[in-house]
């Protein structure tokens, strides 16, 4: 088993203040951000990185973290996102492409894990995708014929959009890819990702017409 480095403790502290709030992050990702402090802060004080971790304890990895909180509020962390206002509307063809990117991202995600952080990734996903069903399942009923669209928190959009952004930056950027995806689908895959995302945000933040869903 390779020797834990002293990245590797401090990215269990800043996921962990992270999980305190329901949110979640890959670990790649927090490394990036918990590296970019180190050279912040050494380019600041005029030391080597080396020397700039010994000022990086716990309570400023927390601190670092509670900031990355505030800064995606909009997806309201630690709420029940089941009773948040359902404001978004989101077309019925869409909510499947949503589900499908989900279901891809979280393959990707899971692909450059360590086998102990597994569990937490398909809980991680699991909890929006089931989100994204049962409000599905919920507003089926109210319309004859089933509904066009379903109403949706934009908090929810907002956080599926983040894991489905988040996926498409590790296959952009030489992350593992899952099993039976070739590495010539690579940027295929990132690049539907991205507009995917991208495509959430912006129905979170208007009236849902902004989408053309890219089929992958």
């Amino acid at each position: 088993m390779p020797r834990r480095t002293w990245l590797d403790n401090k990215i269990d502290v800043f996921l962990e203040e992270l999980a305190a709030s329901s949110m979640h992050l890959d670990r790649q990702r927090a490394g990036e951000l918990i590296t970019g402090q180190i050279r912040a802060v050494a380019a600041l004080i005029g030391v080597t990185e080396a020397t700039a971790r010994t000022y990086l304890d716990d309570q400023h990895i927390q601190a670092v973290a509670r900031r990355m909180l505030f800064e995606v509020a909009a997806e309201r962390p630690g709420a029940d996102l089941l009773e948040a206002p359902r404001t978004a509307p989101l077309p019925l063809a869409l909510v499947g492409i949503t589900v499908a990117a989900l279901a891809e991202a979280m393959q990707v995600r899971a692909a450059n894990e360590p086998p102990d952080h597994l569990a937490d990734v398909i809980t991680t996903y699991a909890q929006t995708l089931s989100g994204l069903g049962q409000i599905t399942a919920g507003a089926a009923p109210e319309q004859p014929g089933g509904p066009a669209e379903i109403l949706f928190p934009p908090a929810l959009l907002r956080r599926a959009a983040r894991y489905i952004g988040g996926a498409a930056d590790l296959a952009a950027n030489g992350g593992k890819l899952p099993a039976g995806v070739p590495e010539a689908a690579r940027n295929q895959l990132a690049a539907t990702l991205r507009r995917d995302a991208g495509g959430l945000i912006a129905i979170a933040a208007t009236d849902g017409s902004l989408w053309q869903p890219a089929l992958f």
